[in-house]
């Protein structure tokens, strides 16, 4: 019998929310350019942050990347034998922060540099090839933060035929710091935007409940509860969100979309790919469920206001 009476229970429960639903998308349907405007609205607002999270993204992706390039030259001292270079390669190769190491020898070096330079037959005008030995250094994934490149420079410093070490890092460190400082004004940004949307469906559902204003004076008299009058205008916000969030992740596939072939254009010209990364399935279900959460506050806000002021 209690178990018959659970059941009793729960089966209305669940008809009365079915009810409520079905009765708030009565309400959304008989005004269909207003509320195709309020989730347009919301899809925007939601869009943007979006957009500026899948920049971030890529541009992490793109920084992982340059990072990975991010090389060490070591020259030897000017008396280093090519046997001496190849043997300091050898001990190279040996270190578990060094992914790859192989030697340049004084004229495949300067080489380079006439490529560098523009010019030609710069041997005939030096006469003798100043350069020396030198180590090009690919270190690993461990090893790509900035202390660990220091530390692994002054490791390599002790080695006794290493004259000096070259690394170019500083421009990576500031598209790092530059990206943190993004993502946080990202958050910031997001944040705001969030609550623009609360304040679009409290607007929202504060004119509903104005214009249902004899309804829920009814439904009070007849004893209905303040969950009851509720309930409908939170499946309302509810319904704004998740029109919203949907308006906002197709927003951004199409941006994604626009930008590919212009993004192609640009890292071929520097003989290299990149396929853009959008919104992966975690991500999209965040999206919803971050726009039906802030449709759901924002309704809540508004009638539990207006209820207050009505002294119901």
């Amino acid at each position: 019998m209690k178990r018959q009476s659970q059941h009793n229970y729960f089966t209305s429960y669940g008809v009365r929310h079915l009810q409520a639903g079905l009765n708030s998308l009565g309400q959304l349907s008989r005004a269909p350019f207003t509320t195709l405007i309020t989730c347009i609205v919301i899809g925007v607002t939601l869009a943007l942050p979006m957009a500026l999270f899948i920049l971030l993204k890529n541009v992490d992706v793109l920084s992982q990347k340059l990072q990975q390039s991010t090389q060490m030259t070591l020259y030897l001292k000017a008396e280093t034998t090519k046997a001496q270079a190849q043997a300091v390669v050898q001990q190279l190769q040996e270190n578990a922060l060094i992914k790859e190491a192989h030697a340049i020898s004084p004229d495949e070096g300067l080489t380079e540099l006439q490529h560098q330079a523009g010019v030609t037959n710069m041997l005939v005008e030096l006469q003798n090839n100043p350069l020396p030995w030198a180590i090009a250094i690919q270190p690993t994934r461990k090893a790509q933060s900035s202390q660990a490149l220091a530390e692994l420079g002054n490791t390599l410093k002790q080695i006794p035929a290493v004259e000096a070490t070259q690394l170019d890092s500083l421009w990576v460190e500031r598209l790092c710091a530059l990206i943190t400082l993004s993502h946080r004004l990202v958050y910031a940004f997001t944040f705001f935007l969030s609550l623009t949307v609360l304040l679009i469906v409290n607007n929202c559902i504060r004119a509903a409940t104005q214009f249902h204003q004899k309804e829920i004076d009814i439904i009070k008299l007849i004893g209905g509860t303040r969950a009851f009058i509720r309930r409908p205008f939170l499946y309302a916000g509810m319904v704004y969100g998740i029109l919203g969030g949907i308006i906002a992740w197709q927003l951004v596939d199409l941006l994604l979309l626009w930008l590919q072939n212009p993004i192609n254009h640009l890292i071929s010209l520097y003989n290299d790919t990149f396929e853009l990364i959008g919104l992966n399935v975690t991500e999209t279900l965040y999206l919803l469920l971050i726009s039906v959460v802030l449709g759901w506050i924002g309704s809540w806000f508004a009638v539990t206001r207006y209820l207050q002021s009505r002294r119901i």
